[in-house]
């Protein structure tokens, strides 16, 4: 069997001929071939080209692998390729102005339209990456502004960068569609920020939920387009943890939306995916009511607040998970026998309902040597 095969094996309940191993080590990848203070060009689960020129700076990659590109490591180590399939549609604004500008290591988008302007800041931090530092709205009145822009947003889907990426890919692996997150996850994540969201919520709820049934409208959009795409796996993620979307706020504003979004996708014969990669053990008894089929990301204790067992219990029949040894275990020059036996686990535990990975990406600082072990011990495990 492939790896493409493997994995929808698992998928579909089927046995597969050895344990499915996808691990994701992008962001590793990219850290470790990236210069100092030099913003990354390449976030985690992206597809990195044999033909990119970031392959030809040594950085910090160990001297044994130097010679080998992104894709090599996937080759040489027989390994399944997870990939996010970004970028698959572009926006139009009509009588919107979107301008992006960096200084340094800060990065200003700005939103300007006849109601106002609206701005947000990244920030680089020393090892490459972005993180948001200021959201688009500092004021509930400004709900107001990005509902104007929204409505004069278009959504122009680039289906031919999936076919491409999928050929590129072939029977290494897998590609998902990404979509954005739910109109809730949206004014948590990109938008408002938590705090602001809360406050919202308990002086404004009527503006907000008006907003949020807006924004759903908007977003079903994107959905029926990613129905329509020609990848099988489509990936709709809040990144909810359960200390930023509390359980209430997950079952009363988010899994409406996931309801209707699963519905339309698995109406076109989608898999359904979303990333979970934090503490949400309080979501376990709301998995059902979700709609997904595939959970990515899931990393147990000791990095988040469940064990392997637990998330295997709770997940309802013909659910699947992408469930990994936890990436700080990679980091602590720890004996190989610890990250084999946790895989191991996970193996035993799970029974072919999931697929091995390293929870949820290596880091930078993660050991690549343990990883291509921990393979070796999934290759032969049965």
């Amino acid at each position: 069997m492939t790896h493409r095969e493997r994995f929808f094996a698992v998928m579909a309940g089927k046995k597969s001929d050895k344990a499915v191993f996808f691990p994701d080590v992008t962001d590793w990848y990219g850290a470790v071939r990236t210069p100092p203070g030099v913003a990354r060009r390449y976030g985690g689960g992206s597809f990195i080209p044999d033909q990119d020129p970031l392959h030809g700076y040594r950085g910090a990659m160990p001297a044994e692998f130097d010679g080998m590109t992104f894709l090599d490591f996937y080759r040489k180590y027989d390994w399944g390729l997870p990939i996010h399939g970004y970028g698959w549609y572009e926006l139009q604004y009509d009588g919107v102005e979107a301008s992006t500008v960096v200084i340094g290591n800060a990065r200003t988008r700005t939103l300007r339209c006849s109601r106002g302007e609206l701005t947000e800041q990244y920030t680089m931090a020393g090892d490459g990456s972005w993180a948001p530092t200021m959201h688009f709205i500092k004021d509930i009145s400004q709900l107001e502004v990005m509902r104007h822009i929204v409505e004069h947003t278009r959504y122009v889907p680039r289906y031919d960068r999936l076919t491409k990426l999928m050929a590129d890919i072939g029977e290494m692996g897998v590609c998902d569609v990404v979509l954005d997150r739910s109109p809730f996850g949206k004014l948590v994540h990109n938008m408002m920020g938590f705090e602001q969201v809360v406050y919202g919520l308990a002086d404004h709820e009527d503006v907000m939920r008006e907003y949020l049934r807006f924004q759903e409208e908007k977003d079903l959009e994107v959905i029926r387009m990613a129905a329509a795409a020609p990848a099988r796996i489509v990936i709709l993620s809040d990144h909810a943890d359960e200390n930023l979307i509390s359980p209430h706020f997950y079952r009363k504003y988010c899994i409406p939306f996931y309801q209707k979004a699963t519905g339309i996708l698995h109406a076109a014969g989608k898999i359904v995916s979303t990333h979970l990669d934090g503490n949400f053990k309080g979501f376990f008894p709301l998995l059902k009511e979700t709609g997904f089929d595939l959970l990515d990301g899931c990393t147990p204790e000791p990095m988040m607040n469940y064990t392997v067992e637990e998330l295997a219990a709770a997940m309802p029949e013909g659910m699947r998970c992408y469930c990994g040894v936890p990436a700080t275990l990679f980091c602590q020059h720890l004996n190989d026998q610890v990250i084999l036996e946790y895989g191991k686990r996970i193996l035993d535990t799970f029974d072919g309902r999931a697929v091995l990975n390293i929870g949820d990406i290596l880091p930078p600082d993660g050991d690549i040597r343990q990883v291509i072990r921990l393979g070796q011990m999934a290759s032969s495990y049965r």
